[in-house]
């Protein structure tokens, strides 16, 4: 992040050429990790409409994204316009593309916050609440999804999956009454969990608020999900939308892991393993699941846009 950082103190051209060299750098680690005659050849076979209507499901689910995020901050007391998170979520997406992990661009939406957080720690509080909420969505849904398809897999898979589903779940949750516990309103770093679990309360202050943001969170993901499914049935992965939502899930997850590029190598395998225990064609499968990286990838182009025309800072 050193490189971003330093582009806080360069104006004009060197500003703009900086930019363009992260920009530059950030598109070849993606690319490299894609086979792109393969790639092309799958797409090849999916209609562009197909491919147009995934792109547009998940702009719409980024766009779903910023609006929980916009509320968050908002209930926490980080006021801004609906507008000045949409910029900074598309312009973290994209860093997303080509960081470890399929959250690095959190950082620079935690940047972006403390230029207009009354308190700096607000900042960290509203993005890694928004990711908190986030995930549970993406379990809640996931859970829902394996527990009406009970029997897609195997016992020895689906029993410890939905278990360790369960548990992240409860943990996420949990988070929501460590303020009530004593030793979290220290003074020290179990303090700063305490003063989390406090904001945390804010943001799920009432009734309508749990609803706002649990459907917001889910409606997120189920356009995201939506996008895999008809990209998937487009490959001739001729699922229910249902089966998407109970195995694409956890190889997101998985992506969380910071031993890749933004999940790629890591969707790719995981991807397959999952297909591969209902039937599916392993080819078509990989090509899924590349297809979609790289829908996901145009989708958070806008950022790229952001980063490039804002002026002496990331």
């Amino acid at each position: 992040m050193r490189v971003l950082q330093n582009t806080a103190g360069a104006t004009g051209p060197a500003n703009y050429l900086i930019k363009l060299t992260v920009s530059a750098v950030l598109l070849y680690l993606i690319l490299r990790n894609i086979d792109v005659r393969a790639t092309a050849t799958a797409a090849a076979r999916i209609p562009l409409l197909t491919l147009t209507t995934a792109l547009l499901l998940q702009i719409a689910s980024n766009c779903v994204a910023t609006g929980r995020w916009y509320v968050i901050m908002n209930k926490i007391g980080v006021s801004g316009s609906f507008f000045f998170y949409l910029r900074s979520f598309f312009k973290g997406a994209f860093f997303n593309q080509g960081l470890p992990t399929s959250i690095g661009g959190d950082g620079l939406r935690i940047i972006d916050a403390t230029r207009i957080a009354l308190k700096k720690e607000d900042a960290v509080f509203g993005v890694f609440i928004d990711r908190v909420i986030g995930l549970a969505g993406l379990l809640l849904l996931n859970i829902a999804a394996l527990l009406i398809n009970h029997t897609l897999l195997p016992a020895n898979i689906y029993l410890p999956l939905l278990g360790v589903l369960t548990l992240l779940f409860l943990g996420l949750m949990a988070l929501y009454f460590l303020r009530k516990i004593p030793l979290f309103n220290a003074d020290n770093l179990l303090g700063y969990l305490g003063r989390l679990s406090t904001r945390y309360h804010q943001v799920y202050s009432s009734a309508p608020a749990i609803l706002l943001q649990t459907g917001l969170s889910v409606l997120t993901h189920l356009l995201a999900m939506t996008a895999f499914y008809i990209l998937g049935n487009g490959l001739g992965l001729h699922y229910s939308l249902m089966v998407y939502l109970a195995l694409v899930p956890p190889v997101i997850l998985l992506t969380i892991l910071p031993v890749s590029l933004a999940g790629w190598g890591i969707r790719e395998g995981a991807m397959v393993g999952l297909f591969l225990l209902i039937g599916a064609d392993k080819a078509a499968v990989l090509s899924f699941s590349i297809i979609y990286g790289l829908v996901n990838l145009v989708a958070s182009l806008p950022g790229l846009v952001v980063y490039l025309g804002q002026k002496s800072r990331i």
